[in-house]
């Protein structure tokens, strides 16, 4: 089997992971479909003119990350769990929250497809061995543990929350600290205790997935607000607060998603005058907030929040591992019995040993030595990202530069249907969030959202490549841009 691999002997990329990142193209394009044999090592490395020992490392990633297997003997084949070709995505003409965030977990599962869907950390730089030992240390009282634990969380774990938010400049007590299954269920509690079926709420436009379908499950109204890189538009934000009266606003202000944007100094001042002066309380989503690459996060809203106008939510999906579910909320006086109940009624608590782990893990100093290892790595990776959008895209597609969190949104104009470009990205192996499915209103543009977390840089600079040349053929072609209207 011959492969077509070019390599580039100036890059910084490493001849090992270029000829990896190519292969992993080829496979989810379906030019080596499942079962293909890839050439032996010796003929590989002949062929490129390189050691044996680079085309080893090659396949040694392939293999690590599931894309072949090698067989003692028989040799190296594209595993037969690759199915990209085979995707039948839930994304229709009108996509949706929901049908987003189910193809994306979908995808996050599927061999063979390079995803930049998922705004999440990458499972290699999980400090798992150590969390694990944490685990471990708990062994004596393991059953006490394993039993049903607080309602509000840990005792020990809502000491060390109240200590890393005083940290970020938030005066809280272990009393106010209310431990989630993650920090959806933070909002999704909040937005409970805060509104009824039918209530308006205010959201940034585009917001995060999550939220969207919790105000749908909720039956709740919400209105747009405009986000631009500084922030949200503060004169349709100030009439909505005046003329709707809404329930709550939901913001991001720090590396939101999916735009990475942050919110101003300025704009942040006067978003706390402008729901002292409507009465509006707003709801902080601060998940991001330690994935700063550039300079140190601004201060949460809730650090500058002197009159209980602000309900804090983070956790620690993003920062260390999404699968220990823990998040919590920064919870006001006046709503933490309602809270309690609502939790109660949902999944009475969360297990205990998890959150007395991470406490512990949290006391000996172990975010932010995981934080000192990880953010270089994930600086790196925004940084390939950048350059590589820089290099193959066209003219008129433009991005954000985010300076923290895991995503960047790209906006290009309408040469596709909606839908289009993303199936014909998963056809050639290669997976992205609509930005349909963040936006309220029917665009005129085209809108993806690109996460580099989870990808090499190498790996997202061929992403990239490949979805730059999708959207030149479509150019090439004599597409031109429109403001496409949906038959109905």
């Amino acid at each position: 089997m011959m492969l077509d691999v070019t390599l580039n002997r100036t890059s910084n990329q490493s001849l090992y992971r270029q000829i990896a990142e190519q292969i992993k193209t080829q496979i989810g394009n379906g030019r080596l479909p499942a079962n293909t044999r890839l050439p032996t090592v010796r003929q590989l490395a002949q062929e490129l003119g390189v050691t044996r020992l680079t085309i080893q490392n090659a396949y040694g990633e392939l293999q690590a990350d599931g894309w072949v297997e090698a067989t003692v003997g028989r040799g190296t084949f594209v595993s037969p769990s690759v199915q990209p070709m085979s995707l039948q995505p839930t994304i229709g003409q009108f996509l949706t929250p929901d049908s987003a965030l189910s193809d994306m977990l979908e995808i996050s599962q599927i061999i063979g497809v390079r995803s930049m869907a998922m705004a999440h950390p990458d499972p290699s730089l999980y400090p798992a061995d150590e969390f694990c030992d944490y685990l471990h240390r708990l062994r004596p009282i393991a059953a006490q543990l394993l039993s049903y634990g607080p309602i509000q969380g840990d005792s020990e774990l809502r000491v060390e929350v109240a200590k890393l938010v005083q940290e970020a400049g938030i005066t809280a007590v272990p009393e106010q600290v209310l431990i989630t299954a993650g920090a959806m269920q933070g909002i999704s509690l909040v937005t409970q205790a805060l509104s009824q079926p039918g209530d308006l709420v205010l959201v940034d436009q585009p917001t995060f997935l999550g939220t969207l379908n919790i105000i749908k499950a909720q039956h709740l109204r919400s209105q747009a607000i405009p986000l631009h890189a500084d922030g949200p538009d503060m004169e349709t934000l100030a009439q909505a607060m005046r003329e709707q009266r809404p329930r709550f606003y939901y913001a991001i202000p720090n590396f939101h998603n999916p735009t990475g944007y942050c919110t101003s100094p300025e704009k942040r001042t006067a978003l706390l005058a402008l729901a002292r002066q409507y009465d509006c309380l707003i709801v902080e989503d601060n998940i991001y907030g330690n994935l700063a690459y550039d300079a140190p996060a601004p201060p949460p809203l809730k650090a500058q929040d002197t009159d209980g106008r602000v309900i804090y939510i983070s956790g620690f999906t993003k920062d260390l591992m999404p699968g220990m579910r823990i998040g919590y909320a920064i919870v006001p006086p006046h709503l933490r019995t309602h809270l309690l109940t609502l939790r109660r009624s949902t999944d009475m608590c969360s297990p205990e040993i998890t959150q007395r782990a991470l406490a512990h893990f949290l006391r000996d100093g172990g975010l932010k030595r995981h934080l000192r290892r990880v953010l270089p790595v994930y600086k790196e990776r925004r940084d390939a990202l950048m350059s590589a959008l820089t290099a193959f895209m066209p003219a008129p597609v433009t991005w954000s530069q985010p300076e923290g969190g895991f995503s960047s949104w790209v906006r290009l104009p309408r040469y596709f249907a909606p839908g289009e470009l993303y199936r014909l990205a998963l056809q050639n192996g290669f997976a992205f969030t609509p930005g349909e499915a963040y936006l309220m209103d029917e665009p005129h543009a085209e809108y993806l959202r690109l996460c580099f977390g989870n990808q090499s840089a190498a790996g997202i600079r061929a992403g990239v490549q490949l979805l730059s040349d999708l959207i030149m053929q479509r150019i090439r072609a004599g597409s031109r841009p429109s403001t496409w209207l949906p038959i109905v």
